[in-house]
């Protein structure tokens, strides 16, 4: 279970909202790895995380 809430409202667009998944999958890669820490697993987690979430702001910024 996420630590972070993510926050959906009803007037999302498509864009936003899959990368709004892509956030939430990613963090719970992130999480799941976190849990049996292997240094190269977690970098790679946290950088797919951190991907999903700057085209989450990408897309917030642009209005999708």
């Amino acid at each position: 279970m996420s630590t972070i809430p993510v926050i959906h409202t009803a007037n999302e667009s498509t864009v936003l909202a899959a990368a709004s998944r892509a956030v939430a999958d990613a963090l719970s890669e992130l999480e799941q790895v976190w849990r049996n820490p292997r240094p190269d697993a977690v970098v790679a987690a946290a950088r797919r995380q951190l991907a999903a979430a700057e085209s989450w702001a990408d897309a917030r910024r642009e209005g999708a």
